[in-house]
């Protein structure tokens, strides 16, 4: 399988060419998020085309780090999976790959599930030693979805007066 494309029955995983549809899809989990009461993005971060969101997305783009998850003709998950993360892995080496901005519509709840997959088949498919993400320290439900794969927490980090827990999980033993 390439990086380019990837088919599961129903959900396939591409490579982005415009931050738009991954804005909207992360605009969307950021709204219910609030709602619901589980943090993760600040609603508005990915709105208008000189956000700092955007202007990440691009960036992803740009390096070829940015992925939809797609459901047929709808495009229902993001993600970006990133070679270097300097801001929460500054010192790790060049043996892991990133996960960030990843996010499903709530009305394709379950297909996270074949995007994690993913992002481990690729990392291990690239040579890398391990997924490494961050997330909120203060979102449980988040922490548990990361944890059912296998990822471990490593340390806790401050970022803008936020804690964060960092997570890896070593894909060198997953199959």
């Amino acid at each position: 399988m390439t990086a380019d494309a990837q088919t599961n029955s129903a959900l396939r995983i591409e490579r982005a060419n415009e931050p738009e549809t991954s804005a909207a899809i992360l605009e969307e989990v950021a709204a219910w998020g609030e709602a619901g009461g589980f943090p993760n993005w600040i609603p508005g971060s990915y709105t208008g085309p000189e956000s700092t969101g955007i202007s990440r997305l691009r960036g992803d783009i740009a390096s070829g780090a940015l992925y939809l998850i797609w459901r047929g003709a709808d495009a229902v998950g993001t993600l970006s999976l990133l070679d270097t993360d300097p801001i929460f892995w500054a010192a790790a080496g060049d043996d892991a790959m990133y996960l960030h901005r990843f996010a499903v519509r709530r009305s394709a709840a379950g297909a996270g599930r074949h995007g994690v997959q993913w992002c481990i088949a690729e990392t291990q498919r690239r040579g890398r030693a391990y997924v490494r993400l961050d997330c909120l320290a203060d979102n449980p439900g988040i922490r548990r979805y990361y944890e059912s794969f296998g990822f471990a927490a490593v340390d806790e980090m401050v970022v803008n007066g936020t804690l964060y827990c960092l997570y890896e999980v070593p894909v060198t033993t997953l199959r």
